[in-house]
């Protein structure tokens, strides 16, 4: 993604822009913020990566440039592997830990409920500034790129992949998955056209 921003975008300083964004972004990690067990913690890990995966399969779906979309979708492609990763040691601590399936429902509202988390605003935030310097941050910014954003990414939005992604964890058996997933896949699109 780097290499094709710089391409695409040749007077965007990628360089500034990242060292911005991880200054600002490192002291927000602590281990105070992990989750109290390690099963809990690889769920919030795959809900992470259910989003990461979902959006850059948004992105791909929404390119007409060539190289971004298949940029992109390898990307997404990636990040479901990621997912994958963590969602094998969450069943692997979860023999260890017996997290109960209301503990599990907590921590992926919780970590679902962060989309406006620090790592995107930061994003957005140093984008903009190493774009143009000269206009002041305000996080008002981000929301007209955010809701900007949210408007094309509606109609493009993986919301049945996303929903499967994040139901996994709770372990449901296949007929209440059947019923449980497209009723939760219509909260996430009612979510997104509020």
């Amino acid at each position: 993604m780097k290499r094709y921003v710089q391409a695409a975008w040749p007077d965007l300083d990628w360089e500034s822009a990242y060292e911005g964004f991880i200054a600002e972004l490192l002291p927000c990690y602590s281990v105070d913020r992990l989750a109290p067990t390690r099963a809990l913690e690889m769920v919030g890990r795959c809900v992470v990566e259910s989003g990461t995966a979902a959006f850059y399969r948004m992105m791909s779906s929404l390119a007409t440039e060539p190289v971004l979309k298949q940029v992109a979708s390898q990307i997404s492609v990636d990040e479901v592997r990621h997912y994958k990763h963590f969602y094998r040691y969450y069943l692997r601590y979860r023999e260890i830990e017996k997290p109960g399936r209301s503990a599990v429902l907590r921590m992926l509202w919780a970590r679902a409920s962060e989309i406006d988390a620090e790592d995107v605003v930061y994003a957005v935030k140093h984008i903009l500034r190493t774009h143009d310097p000269s206009v002041p941050w305000h996080r008002s910014k981000y929301e007209a790129v955010r809701n900007a954003s949210l408007r094309r990414a509606r109609r493009h939005y993986p919301y049945t992949m996303a929903t499967k992604m994040l139901l996994k964890p709770l372990g449901l058996s296949a007929a209440i998955s059947r019923v449980v997933a497209p009723a939760a896949a219509s909260a996430t699109r009612l979510f997104f056209l509020r």
